[in-house]
């Protein structure tokens, strides 16, 4: 998305501060993205192993075929998790957070007042992932989630704007 994109969206006297979007790395640190696909491969490997010239009874084959139906499933999370991911973007400004996903009917976005902020929360993936808005479930305070920009190159940069206000930021 062009910074032409963003500039239509803001609110007058809202400044742009930055943008961004996922970009994850193949890395163990990211194993909760990569991990289906692992066990997808592990399952194929094992199940040509286990089954290599052996008949097997039923009570294993139907044991056999519900492994191979939750790898299948979870493989399934897996690619929509990235496909998710690849389709999202992010904008920080002056006044607002800003989430958007592309999807096939249009844009879904969601924003987040600065005010809502917390202390930013760096989590380890590669690259880093910035958790810094917690948002309540309305009458469900229970189901709180944690937000925030994941998998951003340039998140030091990005937390740095959020420890230190800008300047005519409504807090």
């Amino acid at each position: 998305m062009s910074d032409r994109f963003w500039q239509d969206l803001l609110e007058p006297e809202e400044e742009l501060l930055w943008t961004g979007r996922p970009r994850p790395k193949l890395s163990l640190r990211n194993f909760q993205l990569f991990g289906p696909f692992v066990g997808a491969i592990g399952t194929v490997v094992a199940g040509a192993f286990v089954l290599r010239g052996n008949t097997l009874p039923v009570s294993q084959s139907v044991v056999v075929a519900v492994i191979v139906a939750l790898v299948a499933l979870s493989l399934l999370r897996g690619m929509k998790r990235l496909t998710d991911l690849r389709r999202t973007r992010y904008a920080l400004t002056n006044h607002r957070a800003l989430f958007f996903k592309l999807t096939r009917d249009g844009t879904r976005a969601k924003a987040f007042p600065r005010g809502a902020e917390t202390k930013p929360d760096l989590r380890p993936t590669s690259p880093p992932s910035v958790f810094f808005i917690r948002h309540e479930q309305p009458g469900n305070p229970a189901r709180a989630a944690h937000l925030g920009f994941e998998y951003v190159e340039d998140s030091d940069r990005l937390s740095a704007l959020m420890v230190t206000p800008y300047k005519g930021a409504t807090r």
